[in-house]
């Protein structure tokens, strides 16, 4: 093969494949030879036409001979005489050089019809190298991934070359035939086939980083060729580098703007300067801004660990805790599963050192027994005794109340506890009563608007009482509320103000001074009915729902290896509180408990200052009043317990509470189902 053939191999250039001179035919110099960049030509070499041998007066080995070289001139990217395109040389100057593989070849047709058969097999070689070649030098002053690309193709192609120099040093003496030429080369028609469909992708369009890594992978689950394989590792190799450097040190190193992750902090205070107020779920939950474009598509699996290994390990830096960080090279080799070894144990390191802090340090479990205590009211002596000193506080409008005078209130009542975090519970006066506030959450999941905060836009104040309007916060520390964090505890303190609402009737039902067994015993029935009402939708909320699944999530925690075992956990029972105490259609039934509540109320005013001409009437009123509120209740329960879209669960859950209340159902005012 001659010198240019040979340049040519050694990946240098393969632009001596020229256009066609304007002559007449005549070979020109190569001083007056002028190239085009941007097309291809088949028929010149170095500005020369190859001579075309007399195939007619050739014998079949030297026709087998000639045939081997031309092939081997022609895998290289060099013309031959006696293989041809399908297309006129004048049209194929035309073309562009992605169009180049759709050009077909032939061989002259005065070749045995033998060699001809075993040949054509790998004609298509000749367009997929020219492909794969051209992209290669188009590339070779690019700043893109593409440059990239180039380079590792030119790096694979390496041996194709090697092997073509081989296969011409064995022609030359005369250890080649056809059919071993066929053999050694077959495996590269399906490489370079693959090679050449990455490259055709990829001129199509410019790419990032990612849709070029996910577009190959695509190419190699189609093509399954070793050689693409090759080349997905090598390109893959600058975003593995930037996947390890986050996953392992918590870095992000991305001046191109290629990776999933983005720290929309980066330029602002380092998180190792925040105070705790500051460095908070919120702070940790905003940080970060995930472009999951940005993530090549056998990495999306792992997209979770990835992300969270990078931002725990920050986390642990930002509570100054010291831990061995992991320094194992991370790379991916197509049908090979080590990168997500890595990467689960990149991931799994931070997660498990957290989730000790937050427990051994943070005293996980206590604030979690803290929430069913005081938040969800269990604690019967503290809600008693609160209920004791805001009595007068929880009677007068919420406009005339002083938040600060309550906040002292609450701390008096906590004042013998001793628990090291009672400090955290706070009290809060909302504008509107929970109905109102069920509605508007109602609303915008409905329109599926994001909200910051729900207090920020409730509904317009309404005039509402004390008792209407008190909440009750918990307001953990850093690290703790990465756990327990404001969305879920609002979400815990509607459930909340329904308890305390129950409680806050009981309390006055049972703090009734009249006395009704002496003055009327259907004053006293009536009032025991209603307690007892109020009483067992109380318990079914403590006892039916609530313990059972704090009991479970206290096991959980103590089981659990990784914080995000917690934090499914937590959230699952959240999830799963509210909809049984609040069931699937909160509003009707938030509404209907709160008007037989407030009936309640009203007849304890009633009792307590009796007028002798209007008592018997107004307790026959009360009874009829409150038979009625209490069957609409009751219907709101049997309808979601019947309905077709309500799951099992709280199914379940509404048949527990109208069994609790069943004692009401021997009254023939009440029609059950």
């Amino acid at each position: 093969m001659d010198s240019d053939a040979e340049d040519l191999k050694s990946g240098e250039s393969s632009s001596i494949i020229m256009e066609q001179d304007d002559a007449n035919g005549d070979a020109p110099s190569q001083a007056n030879h002028k190239k085009k960049t941007g097309s291809w030509i088949f028929e010149t070499v170095g500005g020369y036409y190859l001579p075309k041998e007399n195939l007619s007066k050739l014998s079949a080995k030297e026709q087998e001979q000639l045939l081997i070289r031309d092939l081997i001139y022609a895998f290289s990217g060099v013309p031959a005489s006696h293989i041809r395109p399908d297309l006129p040389i004048d049209m194929i100057s035309l073309l562009k050089t992605a169009q180049i593989d759709e050009v077909r070849f032939k061989i002259d047709e005065n070749f045995s019809g033998a060699f001809r058969a075993l040949a054509n097999e790998l004609l298509p070689l000749i367009g997929y190298y020219i492909n794969v070649q051209s992209f290669i030098e188009d590339t070779v002053m690019s700043k893109s991934c593409y440059r990239t690309l180039g380079v590792a193709l030119h790096r694979n192609i390496q041996s194709y070359f090697e092997l073509l120099s081989t296969l011409e040093t064995q022609l030359q003496q005369q250890k080649l035939n056809l059919q071993q030429l066929v053999k050694q080369l077959r495996p590269w028609v399906s490489n370079l086939q693959s090679l050449a469909s990455v490259t055709s992708h990829a001129r199509r369009s410019e790419c990032s980083i990612a849709a070029l890594l996910s577009m190959m992978y695509e190419q190699q689950q189609h093509f399954k060729s070793n050689a693409l394989k090759q080349v997905l590792t090598a390109v893959s190799d600058y975003y593995m580098k930037m996947v390890q450097l986050w996953t392992q040190k918590g870095v992000l190193y991305d001046v191109r703007g290629d990776f999933f992750v983005e720290d929309t902090h980066a330029t602002a205070m380092s998180s190792t300067l925040l105070s705790p107020k500051q460095c908070c779920h919120a702070f940790w939950q905003q940080r970060y801004k995930l472009h999951l474009q940005r993530l090549p598509s056998f990495l999306e699996p792992q997209s979770e660990k990835i992300f969270l290994a990078g931002k725990y390990l920050n986390v642990l830096r930002q509570c100054n805790v010291q831990m061995q960080l992991m320094q194992m090279p991370l790379s991916y080799v197509f049908g090979d599963e080590a990168h997500v070894e890595f990467i689960r144990s990149s991931y799994e390191l931070p997660a498990r050192k957290l989730l000790g802090i937050l427990k051994d340090q943070g005293q996980l479990q206590q604030h979690l027994s803290n929430l069913l205590d005081y938040l969800l009211l269990q604690q019967n002596q503290f809600v008693e005794s609160l209920l004791e000193k805001c009595a007068e506080q929880l009677q007068r409008p919420v406009d005339s109340l002083v938040p600060e005078k309550l906040q002292k209130l609450l701390l008096e009542t906590l004042q013998s506890s001793s628990n090291p975090y009672k400090h955290m519970l706070q009290l809060q006066l909302m504008e509107c009563d929970v109905v109102a506030q069920l509605e508007h959450r109602e609303q915008q999941e409905k329109s599926s608007e994001e909200l910051t905060s729900e207090e920020d836009q409730l509904p317009e104040p309404l005039n509402i009482t004390g008792y209407e309007s008190l909440a009750l916060r918990y307001t953990p520390n850093w690290p703790i509320s990465l756990v327990l964090h404001e969305e879920l505890l609002q979400q815990l303190q509607l459930v909340q103000r329904v308890l305390f609402l129950l409680r806050y009737v009981q309390h006055h039902l049972q703090s009734i001074t009249y006395n009704l067994s002496k003055c009327n015993p259907l004053a006293a029935e009536l009032r025991d009915r209603m307690n007892e009402t109020i009483k067992q939708v109380e318990q079914h909320l403590l006892l039916d729902v609530l313990e059972p699944r704090w009991q479970r999530l206290l096991q959980a925690v103590e089981k659990a290896q990784l914080v995000d075992d917690v934090i499914r956990r937590f959230e699952l029972t959240v999830k799963q509180c509210v909809q049984l105490c609040l069931l699937s259609e909160p509003v009707s039934f938030v509404r209907s408990l709160f008007t037989l509540g407030q009936m309640c109320l009203n007849f304890c005013g009633f009792i307590e200052q009796p007028t002798e001409a209007e008592f018997d009437a107004g307790l026959f009123e009360y009874d009829g009043e409150f038979t009625s509120l209490l069957q609409s209740l009751l219907n709101v329960i049997e309808h979601l317990a019947n309905s077709s879209q309500t799951n099992d669960n709280e199914r379940e859950s509404c048949k527990q509470l109208l069994d609790r209340i069943k004692f009401d159902r021997r009254s023939p005012k009440l029609k059950l189902n």
